[in-house]
């Protein structure tokens, strides 16, 4: 019920972060990834834009730290519903957002092992 509930309110943050047009915040490019840009919602989501403005990684996210706190490729992400995992470069979900950061912290290598082939 409880994994229900959280697809439905991804769901409905992404349908209601796509609707936007605008950002209430864009900070510099290249700051994260080459030529992307992080940008907040009126909602209070983060995700990145490229230098066009089209969605790379669709602000979904409560939290995104830069690349390279566990690994040069993967950048950590916080799901609205507090639980953490990873995008790559390229801004695709590498690792789901379904752990907790002690979890993260503790066991990162096997579950970059189990999830990054």
């Amino acid at each position: 019920m409880k994994k229900i509930f959280l697809m439905l309110v991804l769901v409905s943050v992404t349908f209601f972060t796509l609707a936007q047009n605008d950002y209430q915040k864009k900070y510099p490019y290249n700051e994260y990834n080459k030529g992307w840009a992080l940008v907040k919602t009126q909602s209070g989501t983060y995700g990145f834009v490229d230098k066009n403005g089209k969605s790379v990684v669709f602000p979904i996210y409560s939290k995104i730290e830069k690349f390279g706190q566990y690994d040069q490729d993967l950048a950590l992400v916080k799901s609205i519903s507090d639980s953490y995992g990873f995008i790559d470069r390229q801004g695709k979900e590498a690792i789901p957002a379904i752990y907790d950061l002690k979890e993260i912290e503790t066991n990162f290598r096997s579950i970059k092992s189990k999830h990054i082939k």
